[in-house]
């Protein structure tokens, strides 16, 4: 029975850790005894929960830190190696913040003694290469420190796994003997805002990479699915978590104070801003009768408005319910180009529809079925399974993105001649909604890398303009807090990317009140909304931070719903209602 496994051994050796509170007058204290020991000249202060890492770091020989946005990361990840005595370490960032990471390293020496020999700068994308497998082996690093750690929160990708299979190989002598010496032992330090989104699972392997068997959480994979079925964010049936028995919130308060009074994991619940307000606004986009129809059709037919049918809802689906909704809401169409032959795109659609119909129906079950995968697996030999199964690699999909209506367009414009004294941000999800926004207000537009299409950085973006920019691509890093105004449209699903998001404008050193306005261009978009403060709340629950969005005043808004737009704002909660 699953609840015998987790009262094992390894769950007495996570009772019988040790346990520590820091304080901020230890914090404090740190902060004097490294900036004693790093700074180059007078003035120069580590913050004190900067030093309360390096701290943690020093005494623990690894590091789980989740600190508020804008604490300071980055200097923190350059005095790790000089604290911890590695003379091999890696860095790795988000392929974006590489330039960024280089021009901080060089401003920072004039005033932190920082290693001679720096960290081996890598990308989490680099790292994810073919050609790339056998990096990490090639550099022997005996200290990897992870910036923004949770993009590594999917076990199974490619950077995680290599990570995984070297700190596993160093660890457990799996190098012959001709290397061992090399290599030696292996330190891991993760820095990271945002640690945790609906799954224990996210950021399970990070604490067992940095603390090895003085992590708080199982050090078997099984073990660990079992306490993630406990205290996750789901509507499944929960195990009990070993001797705390089956109530969720005894045991997530119970994992809550394990957590953050585990010796080498600092969890830092505290604003970067401090008392500098935060505003959140929804902000309704212009009514559109094209909408309302395209709207129809997702919620009737269970396709986008060029017929492309909707499965699952997983965050790694391009073409999932939550992005074609929020898409459609932007005046946007994915479709195929060509056009699949009929006999697939019938088989297709037939496949969609069984998917949909079997997530509804094991929604409550002990082992629910959540995506297309699983739905395939649980039923390779169902008639429609395999007919789909027969044709689907008969064709490979193209897909382009044509427009269906400037309203959304139209809002944002509306947004950015609200205030023309005070320039701002336009974060979108969308490149061709970027784009377009930009040549439309004549701005730039900061995509992939964080970059122009002509080269230029968001790093050297001029003050004093309001810009548009890419939120996957630049929602993390950068420093953006001369743009106290922003506007999401098509906001990320997620409190964790709200988090980061926001927290370009509001951080340390910002002084002015920053207001965030989230476009809201459908139903979905409001729902997702609420989900997103949900998860935020989940996360304060079980790994003690509140994301900025528990921290602001939020003002919500509400459409004035009617026959001719029923469909465009109507929700999940009455979806099955307005059919």
């Amino acid at each position: 029975m699953r609840p015998a496994v987790l009262a094992n051994a390894d769950f007495a050796r996570i009772q019988a850790l040790p346990r520590r509170t820091v304080s901020a007058a230890d914090a404090d204290a740190w902060s004097r005894v490294f900036t004693a020991e790093f700074a180059r000249r007078p003035g120069a202060v580590l913050r004190p929960w900067q030093a309360a890492a390096l701290g943690e770091a020093a005494l623990q020989g690894g590091l789980f830190a989740a600190l508020p946005v804008g604490t300071g990361k980055t200097l923190l990840a350059e005095l790790l190696p000089a604290v911890l005595g590695a003379s091999r370490s890696v860095l790795i960032v988000p392929a974006a913040l590489r330039e960024k990471t280089f021009a901080d390293r060089a401003a920072l020496r004039a005033d932190w003694r920082l290693p001679l020999t720096p960290p081996t700068l890598l990308s989490r994308e680099e790292l994810a290469l073919e050609a790339q497998s056998r990096r990490l082996y090639d550099l022997a690093p005996d200290l990897i420190v992870i910036d923004e750690g949770d993009d590594f929160s999917n076990p199974a990708s490619a950077a995680v796994r290599r990570v995984d299979r070297y700190v596993r190989a160093v660890r457990d002598g799996a190098l012959d003997s001709a290397r061992r010496s090399r290599h030696g032992g292996v330190r891991v330090c993760i820095l990271t805002g945002t640690p945790a989104r609906k799954s224990l699972l996210g950021y399970w392997h990070l604490l067992c990479w940095s603390l090895d068997d003085g992590a708080p959480v199982p050090l078997a994979h099984v073990d660990a699915e079992t306490w993630a079925a406990a205290i996750d964010l789901h509507n499944g049936r929960r195990p009990a978590l070993g001797p705390l028995g089956p109530n969720v919130h005894a045991a997530r308060a119970w994992f809550r104070a394990r957590l953050a009074e585990t010796p080498g994991v600092l969890l830092v619940d505290e604003d970067s801003a401090g008392d500098v307000p935060l505003t959140v606004r929804q902000r309704l986009a212009r009514e559109d009768a094209t909408l309302d129809d395209a709207f129809r059709v997702l919620l009737v037919e269970g396709e986008n408005p060029a017929g492309i049918p909707i499965t699952d809802d997983c965050d790694r689906n391009a073409l999932s319910r939550s992005r074609l909704e929020a898409q459609t809401g932007c005046g946007l169409v994915t479709y195929w180009d060509p056009p699949p032959p009929p006999a697939w795109r019938e088989a297709r659609r037939a496949f969609a529809r069984f998917v949909r119909a079997r997530i509804e129906a094991t929604a409550g079950a002990r082992v629910p079925l959540d995506t297309e995968r699983q739905v395939t697996r649980a039923h390779a030999d169902h008639p429609i399974v395999r007919a789909w199964l027969a044709v689907r690699d008969t064709f490979k999909p193209r897909t382009r993105v044509r427009w269906l209506s400037p309203s959304a367009l139209d809002s944002a414009l509306d947004w950015l001649a609200d205030d023309a004294g005070a320039p701002g941000i336009v974060w979108t999800g969308s490149v061709a909604f970027g784009e377009r926004l930009a040549k439309r207000a004549g701005l730039r537009y900061y995509g992939r890398l964080g970059q122009t299409a002509g080269g230029e950085a968001l790093l050297h973006a001029p003050h004093g303009r309001s810009l548009v920019a890419s939120w996957p691509a630049c929602k993390k890093g950068f420093n953006l807090q001369p743009w106290a105004r922003q506007l999401i449209v098509m906001p990320p699903p997620s409190a964790k990317w709200l988090e980061q998001i926001i927290g370009r404008s509001h951080r340390a050193g910002q002084a002015r009140a920053v207001t965030v306005d989230v476009l809201v261009t459908s139903g979905a978009i409001a729902d997702a909304f609420e989900a997103a403060l949900a998860e935020a709340a989940h996360v304060a629950d079980t790994a003690t931070l509140r994301q900025k969005v528990l921290r602001a005043s939020i003002l919500r808004a509400s459409p004035e719903c009617n026959p001719s737009n029923r469909f465009r704002w109507a929700t999940k909660e009455n979806r099955d209602n307005g059919k």
